[in-house]
């Protein structure tokens, strides 16, 4: 019962957060730009095909708001992202949702560690291999929906558990609820010690 209860607490609380994130300025949307670099997206324009509007922009040509999408385009890495965010948002640094899915982004790179007010990390679809990139997330505290589901790490043994463990403050993993009893299960032993010596799939 205290299961049930949990998930759909989580289940709320995360629709919630990402309502509030729409309500409070529409999404910047770079999305279906066949960029293969952070650099060729700062000269793009934000598309509302899927947003209804853009948001507002600054007499320094900034957008308003928190959210950012960058999915579906040819992205190899996420080098250059805090350069793009610094260029196009007003505030960076209360970036709170960012959308990098259905790339080609093969790591987890530093760059990501200096966006602390991320609640919302779309990385699904991806060619992620190396589990222990995972490991940088730990600096986003404010973390609480997550997606790595689609990059090969997923085929690691153990793979959701170890994120859970790793991320205690997640509410949501791979769009499923973290309910309490995976926070509670046991890791298999030596398994750290396997993810800090860097396997890949």
């Amino acid at each position: 019962m205290s299961a049930n209860y949990s998930s759909e607490n989580h289940t709320s609380d995360y629709k919630r957060n990402e309502r509030q994130e729409m309500l409070i300025a529409p999404p910047l949307d770079l999305s279906f730009r066949k960029a293969t670099t952070m650099n060729e997206l700062m000269k793009k324009r934000a598309q509302i095909i899927r947003t209804g509007k853009a948001p507002a922009r600054t007499f320094k040509d900034r957008y308003v708001t928190s959210t950012l999408w960058l999915s579906n385009n040819l992205l190899s890495s996420t080098e250059g992202l805090q350069r793009l965010v610094n260029r196009v948002l007003d505030d960076p640094v209360y970036l709170s949702w960012l959308d990098l899915s259905f790339n080609e982004i093969n790591e987890i790179g530093e760059d990501i560690e200096k966006f602390t007010n991320l609640k919302i990390l779309y990385l699904h679809g991806n060619k992620i291999s190396n589990i222990a990139d995972t490991l940088r997330l730990r600096k986003l505290q404010n973390l609480r929906s997550l997606t790595l589901h689609g990059n090969p790490i997923e085929d690691v043994p153990c793979y959701r558990s170890y994120i859970v463990h790793l991320l205690p403050q997640l509410l949501v993993l791979d769009f499923s609820p973290v309910i309490a009893a995976e926070k509670k299960k046991a890791l298999p032993v030596g398994f750290f010690k396997m993810i800090q010596s860097g396997i890949r799939i």
